[in-house]
């Protein structure tokens, strides 16, 4: 029997059906049906006739049962496989009565709730729908689109307000009960998306382990001030460190964070975080300040400041900001931060405006580096203005373009202190290109001049420096392919030659200072580069062939699963003699061999590498080979070494070995390990296990880091190497704080070294 009742006088019998728990109730992303497992944890709640019943859109109420009874046309009741359903709802009963005189539903014995956000299991169902208010009593309830599942004794709801009698909540699944949240009175309102819990006990397996007499949180993603999950560690070099964050929502478009920090052999610290967000800007500005550090007195207060900005005014102008600062070198390594790894020995001080326009685009910057550590300090360029435009098909194939460029650089500690550069450069193009071949010839004219000041006097030959650069370039490259089978695979084998011609004649340049210059990195695409230097202050010489070959192998599914590039530089012409003061800092080989490859032989296992080689010398340049084998995100392992020639001046050679593993049911082993073969000594050291289960996770870590020396006297930097000892415990319960970052992987990128992937085509 089907009995219909008006939308309208049930209306308040439907507002249980929105109800959310508090602080846990989330969109649910990638759910298509409740009918599906949130996830291993959880089976499914929603049967599929249920589902089908939840999919019925029906502004009318429908109720169903085996029989009906109607009283004086005031009561009716209903007995066997009663069924409410209202648009994405349902409730079922073994029976349910409905009174017209006191507008009042009654439904007992083991009642069924269902909705695409909850499920609920109660003994007794009562809706007063003249005060639009409905209770139920001994009610379970368990979230369908996430981890969440409770109960409460009498669960009372109205138009904007429900309330929790003695009322419980975790996200473990059934049947573990590791944690929960008790309170004896839960309040929800819906108006401000927000909810009040009185006499709150926090149990770990029944144990009570914490009370509070009361707590706000979000019923909704309402956003709302308050404090955040503290963070805990501990090493030698700052003691045991505790922050404290306080959240303050601020507007619904900007927000900050105050962040205390306590470490016992340093001393307190504010860190200030400001957030803000509109249609056309959003930024970030995070502040640091110590008033004093007990462990180098000497140093006064200490801060760190970042500010990072994107503005899109419209489609064609942009506008970034991207500065750090901070009061010493040494504040890094001593302190640490979240935006800068402590190894890093320049920091970026940018702002950029730019244009993009159909055939010009522009680019105003500021841009200054602040350099720590015993380095030479580098130049500001204020400002830098870069033009570049293209006319594509003027005369027929020709392609015309040219770019231009002004900068004003200053370094007060250098001997040249200011300088102005002005660069133009028109070129001419000529591309043919098809799928099977590919060939440019493109030839330019490059101007450049220099007024350079100086507090000491210049002679004139310094002062004002011109150059002009002629250059011709013709590179060509052929693809060829052709199917490979074995047994029942199929795949694609390519052969990608290329040739690469390239003429620039030789000029002195030893009277221009290196304001954005320096030598750029030799790999095998580096071979084919027209310059070998960044910046404008260095063009090199060059009456060159470059060839150089690839061959690739793809499966049926465009996998790239093997890849090998061989390259060299064949001088038509010996380079001259340099005779530039600066040569040093921009030295490199002339005659370089680059090669690279990686091989999937399994579709877990990978090796990659790369080598450059000094033809001339016979010497090896540098080299990097990485073995590594990634069953999933739990289980991976990577074996890698590096070896260059200099570095900073040293040479370098590091064996790299991590990976992590599941030694046992929700319990995880990361392990990282380097260590320096020149110098016979470990750089970085991680050791952590992890226990994840569908409720909580831990993770433990220990680690042992080499200092870096940045901002210390030279008498430091004779001594050993220095390193930090640390231990930190990471505890979250799942659906109640913040898990963000508890990945397996994540562990493998707190060291000094982070794990990173080789480079493929498929990653």
């Amino acid at each position: 029997m089907t009995f219909w009742l008006t939308p309208v006088a049930l209306i308040s019998l439907m507002v249980f059906f929105c109800i959310q728990h508090p602080g846990f109730a989330t969109e649910s992303a990638g759910i298509e049906s409740p009918a599906e497992s949130i996830d291993h944890c959880y089976p499914p709640l929603v049967q599929p006739e249920v589902w089908t019943h939840l999919t019925r859109v029906n502004n009318q109420v429908q109720i169903e049962s085996d029989d009906v009874k109607l009283s004086n046309n005031q009561l009716a009741s209903f007995d066997g496989a009663v069924q409410v359903s209202y648009r994405d709802t349902l409730l079922q009963a073994p029976r349910a009565s409905f009174n017209q005189g006191t507008q009042q539903i009654l439904a007992e014995g083991g009642i069924d709730y269902f909705s695409a956000m909850l499920a609920v299991r109660s003994q007794q169902f009562q809706a007063d729908l003249a005060n639009n208010q409905v209770q139920l009593t001994e009610a379970d309830y368990q979230l369908v689109s996430q981890a969440g599942r409770g109960a409460a004794s009498v669960l009372t709801a109205s138009e904007q307000h429900i309330q929790l009698s003695r009322a419980s909540f975790t996200a473990c699944p059934d049947g573990d009960n590791s944690w929960a949240l008790h309170a004896n009175r839960i309040d929800l309102h819906a108006n401000d998306g927000w909810g009040s819990a009185w006499h709150t006990v926090f149990r770990v397996k029944d144990v009570p382990v914490l009370y509070l007499p009361y707590i706000s949180f979000p019923v909704t993603e309402e956003r709302r001030s308050g404090l955040l999950l503290p963070k805990v560690g501990s090493s030698q070099r700052l003691g045991v460190d505790l922050e404290l964050p306080y959240y303050l929502n601020l507007a619904p478009n900007y927000d900050m964070t105050l962040t205390p920090r306590l470490m016992t052999n340093r001393g307190a610290q504010l860190k200030t975080e400001f957030r803000y967000l509109t249609e056309a800007h959003q930024g970030l500005l995070h502040l640091e300040y110590m008033p004093k550090d007990q462990d180098r007195p000497e140093l006064n207060h200490r801060y760190f400041g970042h500010y990072q900005q994107l503005s899109d005014f419209n489609p064609r102008w942009r506008a970034t900001i991207d500065v750090t600062e901070l009061s010493d070198d040494a504040y890094l390594t001593d302190l640490g931060s979240d935006f800068v790894n402590p190894t890093d020995t320049q920091l970026l001080q940018q702002a950029n405006l730019t244009y993009f326009g159909d055939q010009l685009q522009a680019r105003l910057q500021l841009q200054g580096f602040s350099v720590l550590g015993d380095y030479d300090k580098a130049y500001m360029a204020v400002p830098q203005l870069d033009l570049r435009a293209a006319q594509p098909g003027q005369w027929s194939l020709l392609e015309f373009d040219w770019q231009a460029s002004y900068a004003h650089f200053q370094n007060n500690a250098a001997l040249i202190d200011s300088a102005h550069r002005l660069h133009l450069e028109p070129e001419l193009r000529l591309p043919l290109i098809t799928p099977g071949a590919e060939l440019v010839a493109e030839t330019s004219l490059m101007h450049t001049r220099y007024q350079q000041n100086s507090q000491q006097p210049l002679p004139d030959h310094q002062r004002r420096v011109q150059r002009t650069l002629p250059k011709f370039r013709l590179r060509a490259q052929l693809n060829f392919e052709r199917p490979l089978r074995s047994g029942l695979s199929e795949g694609i084998q390519t052969f990608e030659p290329q040739v690469q011609y390239l003429f620039v004649p030789y000029r002195d340049q030893s009277a221009i200072g290196l304001f954005d210059t320096t030598r750029l990195q030799d790999d095998y695409f580096g071979l084919f580069r027209q310059n070998r230097f960044s910046g404008l202050d260095r063009i090199n010489e060059a009456n060159q062939v470059t060839l150089g070959a690839t061959s690739r192998i793809f499966d049926a599914t465009d996998r790239e699963q093997f890849r090998f590039s061989l390259g060299q530089i064949i001088f038509l012409r010996p380079p001259t003699e340099q005779t530039d003061p600066h040569q040093q800092n921009l030295a490199g080989v002339e005659s370089m061999l680059a090669a690279e490859a990686m091989w999937q032989w399994h579709h877990r296992w990978f090796v990659s590498g790369g080598v450059q080689y000094d033809s001339d010398n016979r010497d090896l340049i540098k080299s990097n080979a990485t073995l590594d084998y990634r069953g999933s995100d739990k289980k991976l392992f990577q074996l890698n070494h590096r070896y260059s020639q200099a570095v900073s001046d040293y040479e370098i050679s590091q064996l790299g070995l991590l990976g992590t593993m599941p030694v046992a049911d929700d319990w995880q082993l990361v392990a990282s390990y380097y260590y320096d073969l020149k110098r016979s000594q470990t750089l970085d050291v991680n050791l952590g296990l992890q226990f994840e289960s569908c409720c909580w996770a831990v993770r433990l870590v220990a680690r042992r880091q080499i200092v870096a020396e940045l901002g210390r006297t030279e008498t430091d930097l004779v001594a050993p190497s220095r390193f930090d000892h640390g231990l930190s415990l990471q505890f979250v319960l799942k659906g109640f704080g913040d898990n963000a970052g508890f990945a397996v992987s994540d562990m493998l990128s707190n060291g000094i070294f982070s794990y990173r992937r080789p480079y493929l085509l498929n990653n």
